[in-house]
């Protein structure tokens, strides 16, 4: 007489919902963003960098072009330029993500995270999420310093609106510096490549100069490119002027980079090197 064993079936009970799932993947994305956060917190300088080059940008646009600018464009240059430069100032914080995830890739630290019982995508959702909150805090200080400049809001709740739409869209292309390290997978390269998508973008768009005083064929390229739109966004709210529909057409075109990218960054982080 033989006997039949079966492997013990696992009830729908034992199985993990989809709440369960999600607020795992919660759980290991703010260990993950606590992780990047105390890691900035010893590296001060990563803050300083990001700061130092919106003061940068700041200072040479409204000293060195900003009366050329002005005079040509019969604008106050500086109520012009400083939403400019807070956009700008979010996707150098962007960058970050891509530099410093190629470099947790270069050096094994994400191969750890994969041996972890943890959602992975947190790795990367952690990381976005942290250097927002690193690009929130630079924002406000270049805010201060603009302050300092001559810049003035129209209102309190204008400013916050306008420093909360950079830090999301510096979220949004946080995922696109993403992608670009879990595809490429080299520091130095990703830097390259995110200079090489940036340059074009923040000169060619309405952060330092208006669309207008630029060639015909550029035109319709530089009104309607996501630095642009983003700009526009936040100039409205500094100014105080009707901001709704520019808002709208800014947070469309974050919420379709992140449809984009979200998924795209954890396919190719999922892909082994």
């Amino acid at each position: 007489m033989t006997s039949t064993t079966h492997a013990p079936r696992i009830s729908a009970l034992d199985e993990p919902t989809f709440a369960d799932r999600f607020r795992e993947a919660m759980q290991d994305t703010a260990t993950v963003t606590w992780r990047d956060m105390v890691r900035t917190a010893r590296q001060p300088e990563m803050l300083t960098f990001a700061v130092i080059m919106g003061v940068f940008f700041l200072v040479l646009f409204n000293y060195v072009f900003g009366g050329a600018i002005g005079a040509g464009a019969g604008i106050d240059y500086i109520q012009f330029v400083v939403p400019g430069v807070l956009v700008i100032t979010a996707l150098q914080g962007a960058q970050q993500t891509g530099i410093g995830l190629a470099a947790d890739l270069t050096e094994g630290v994400t191969d750890r995270f994969r041996s972890l019982p943890m959602n992975q995508g947190a790795v990367i959702a952690g990381r976005t999420v942290a250097d927002a909150a690193r690009n929130l805090a630079g924002l406000v200080l270049l805010a201060l310093v603009a302050l300092l400049m001559g810049f003035r809001f129209s209102s309190l709740a204008g400013a916050v609106a306008a420093v909360a739409l950079a830090v999301i869209v510096g979220f949004a292309f946080s995922w696109l510096g993403a992608a670009i390290a879990a595809k490429v997978r080299n520091p130095e390269m990703v830097g390259m490549l995110s200079m090489f998508w940036l340059f074009p973008l923040m000169l060619a768009s309405s952060a330092f100069a208006p669309p207008e005083s630029m060639p015909g064929w550029l035109q319709p390229f530089a009104e309607h490119q996501p630095i642009s739109v983003a700009t526009n966004a936040v100039r409205a709210l500094t100014g105080g002027g009707a901001a709704g529909g520019d808002v709208a057409y800014a947070l469309a075109w974050t919420i379709g980079m992140l449809i984009v990218f979200i998924p795209l960054s954890a396919r190719l982080y999922r892909k082994p090197a």
